[in-house]
């Protein structure tokens, strides 16, 4: 075999190797849609609704000179992770995930204003579940306050990293520019949620990987 004959070979047995590396890679799940809730998304609104209160309670008392405040208990058992400015939570039933888009609260409370059966009714749970992604969108003005509104921008990629160790790997990256809403503002904003429609690879849990962190979701309901 020649010189570039034998080239030519690797250059082909390295083009397999790089083919077979990408298709081992995580596979970016695109978002199926979006929605607005009142609240934060997740089974354990009333925890999040506390613990958004118990840091506005823990500020005032920072500018106040003290250095702790009355913290409110909010009774939930079952817990999600609690970050400012994002939330996550998977989703494996069209009940489960209408009653998210509908707030769970009266209707006079809904941030939501249009139908989305339709989009809820596309997706096969049998073989499919939902990771929700969420951010809060703060309003505009608040009470007339001078406390930051969080007027910020977010932009997120779901990556499915398959089954890891019989572990079905999610990893979430998430950036933001611009500030979160502080004061009153954290309690007044609308949260925006995207829709990313996975596979469900007849797993028990899910496990959502962010900042080298992970959390794992049981999928049994």
């Amino acid at each position: 075999m020649n010189y570039k004959a034998m080239k030519n070979a690797n250059y082909v047995v390295l083009l397999i190797i790089c083919l077979l590396s990408s298709c081992n890679g995580p596979a970016e799940v695109k978002q199926s849609f979006s929605f607005q809730t009142s609240l934060r998304p997740g089974n354990d609104r009333m925890r999040d609704l506390t613990n958004t209160m118990n840091q506005v309670l823990l500020n005032n008392a920072k500018k106040a000179g003290e250095d702790k405040a009355l913290q409110i208990q909010s009774g939930e058992k079952e817990e999600l992770p609690f970050y400012e400015d994002i939330a996550f939570l998977p989703v494996v039933n069209a009940t489960e995930l209408t009653n998210v888009i509908n707030d769970y609260t009266e209707k006079r409370f809904k941030a939501n204003q249009e139908d989305y059966s339709a989009q809820v009714n596309s997706i096969d749970f049998d073989k499919n579940l939902v990771l929700i992604v969420s951010h809060p969108k703060a309003a505009m003005v608040v009470l007339g306050e001078v406390n930051n509104t969080g007027q910020a921008l977010y932009f997120d990629k779901v990556l499915d990293d398959g089954i890891k160790n019989n572990k079905h790997v999610i990893k979430l990256q998430s950036k933001r520019l611009g500030e979160v809403a502080s004061g009153m503002a954290s309690l007044a904003q609308n949260w925006e949620s995207a829709v990313y429609v996975l596979e469900k690879k007849n797993k028990d849990s899910l496990f959502v990987e962010i900042d080298d962190i992970i959390y794992p979701f049981s999928l049994k309901k």
